[in-house]
Protein backbone atom coordinates (compact mmCIF):
# COMPACT_ATOMS: atom_id res chain seq x y z
CA UNK A 1 0.00 0.00 0.00
CA UNK A 2 1.69 3.17 -1.18
CA UNK A 3 2.12 5.93 2.10
CA UNK A 4 -1.15 8.49 2.52
CA UNK A 5 -3.61 6.14 1.69
CA UNK A 6 -6.11 5.87 4.27
CA UNK A 7 -7.74 2.51 5.34
CA UNK A 8 -11.04 2.32 6.42
CA UNK A 9 -13.43 -0.34 7.74
CA UNK A 10 -16.29 -1.49 5.30
CA UNK A 11 -18.94 -4.47 5.88
CA UNK A 12 -20.03 -6.53 3.73
CA UNK A 13 -23.57 -6.26 1.85
CA UNK A 14 -23.65 -9.90 1.99
CA UNK A 15 -22.70 -11.74 4.94
CA UNK A 16 -21.83 -8.52 6.96
CA UNK A 17 -18.56 -9.44 7.89
CA UNK A 18 -16.11 -6.17 8.26
CA UNK A 19 -12.89 -5.63 6.46
CA UNK A 20 -10.10 -2.87 6.24
CA UNK A 21 -9.44 -1.14 3.26
CA UNK A 22 -8.24 2.09 1.40
CA UNK A 23 -10.77 3.68 0.01
CA UNK A 24 -9.98 3.82 -3.70
CA UNK A 25 -10.53 -0.45 -3.32
CA UNK A 26 -13.82 0.32 -1.28
CA UNK A 27 -15.00 2.49 -4.50
CA UNK A 28 -13.48 -0.12 -6.99
CA UNK A 29 -15.26 -3.10 -5.45
CA UNK A 30 -18.93 -1.22 -5.22
CA UNK A 31 -17.99 0.05 -8.76
CA UNK A 32 -17.84 -3.59 -9.97
CA UNK A 33 -20.75 -4.72 -7.68
CA UNK A 34 -23.55 -2.17 -8.41
CA UNK A 35 -22.97 -0.12 -5.54
CA UNK A 36 -22.35 -2.64 -2.66
CA UNK A 37 -19.00 -3.61 -0.87
CA UNK A 38 -18.18 -7.19 -1.20
CA UNK A 39 -15.59 -8.95 0.95
CA UNK A 40 -13.19 -11.14 -0.21
CA UNK A 41 -14.72 -13.97 0.83
CA UNK A 42 -17.68 -13.21 -1.40
CA UNK A 43 -15.91 -11.68 -3.95
CA UNK A 44 -14.36 -15.49 -4.46
CA UNK A 45 -18.36 -17.15 -4.07
CA UNK A 46 -19.81 -14.70 -6.84
CA UNK A 47 -16.63 -16.05 -9.20
CA UNK A 48 -17.03 -19.82 -8.54
CA UNK A 49 -21.62 -19.19 -8.83
CA UNK A 50 -20.01 -17.34 -12.45
CA UNK A 51 -17.99 -19.93 -13.55
CA UNK A 52 -20.69 -22.73 -12.04
CA UNK A 53 -23.30 -21.23 -14.36
CA UNK A 54 -21.42 -20.63 -17.05
CA UNK A 55 -20.54 -17.98 -19.65
CA UNK A 56 -23.21 -15.23 -20.17
CA UNK A 57 -23.99 -14.76 -16.08
CA UNK A 58 -23.62 -11.08 -14.93
CA UNK A 59 -22.00 -10.48 -11.46
CA UNK A 60 -25.26 -8.71 -10.70
CA UNK A 61 -26.36 -12.42 -11.27
CA UNK A 62 -24.41 -14.36 -9.41
CA UNK A 63 -24.08 -11.71 -6.46
CA UNK A 64 -27.96 -12.33 -5.78
CA UNK A 65 -27.56 -16.02 -6.20
CA UNK A 66 -25.04 -16.09 -3.82
CA UNK A 67 -26.84 -13.78 -1.36
CA UNK A 68 -30.12 -16.06 -1.60
CA UNK A 69 -27.82 -18.79 -0.49
CA UNK A 70 -26.35 -16.93 2.47
CA UNK A 71 -29.70 -16.23 3.46
CA UNK A 72 -30.95 -19.67 2.87
CA UNK A 73 -27.99 -20.84 5.09
CA UNK A 74 -28.27 -18.52 7.95
CA UNK A 75 -31.89 -19.49 8.24
CA UNK A 76 -30.88 -23.00 9.79
CA UNK A 77 -29.20 -23.58 13.26
CA UNK A 78 -25.32 -23.78 13.25
CA UNK A 79 -24.16 -27.17 14.44
CA UNK A 80 -23.07 -25.67 17.87
CA UNK A 81 -26.70 -23.93 18.53
CA UNK A 82 -27.90 -27.41 18.30
CA UNK A 83 -25.20 -28.92 20.25
CA UNK A 84 -26.75 -26.19 23.01
CA UNK A 85 -30.26 -26.85 22.64
CA UNK A 86 -29.31 -30.82 23.00
CA UNK A 87 -27.01 -30.39 26.48
CA UNK A 88 -30.17 -28.14 27.76
CA UNK A 89 -32.40 -31.14 27.15
CA UNK A 90 -30.22 -33.99 28.87
CA UNK A 91 -29.58 -31.33 31.44
CA UNK A 92 -33.27 -30.81 32.29
CA UNK A 93 -34.10 -34.88 31.66
CA UNK A 94 -31.13 -35.48 34.03
CA UNK A 95 -32.12 -32.86 36.68
CA UNK A 96 -36.11 -34.05 36.78
CA UNK A 97 -35.09 -37.64 36.70
CA UNK A 98 -32.72 -37.06 39.49
CA UNK A 99 -35.49 -35.01 41.47
CA UNK A 100 -38.10 -37.87 40.74
CA UNK A 101 -35.90 -40.63 41.65
CA UNK A 102 -35.23 -38.94 45.54
CA UNK A 103 -39.16 -38.82 46.00
CA UNK A 104 -40.36 -42.21 44.51
CA UNK A 105 -39.09 -45.03 42.20
CA UNK A 106 -41.39 -45.19 39.51
CA UNK A 107 -41.47 -49.15 40.72
CA UNK A 108 -42.26 -48.39 43.87
CA UNK A 109 -46.18 -48.93 43.11
CA UNK A 110 -45.26 -52.52 41.90
CA UNK A 111 -45.17 -55.29 44.72
CA UNK A 112 -41.98 -57.64 45.29
CA UNK A 113 -44.69 -59.95 47.15
CA UNK A 114 -48.07 -61.71 45.27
Amino acid sequence: MASGQVVTAAKCGCCGLWEECTMSYIEWVQERYGGVWVCGLCEEAVKDEQARLGVGVGIEAALRIHASFRETANAYPTPHAVAGSIMQLIKKVMSSSSSSSKTSSPYASFSSTP
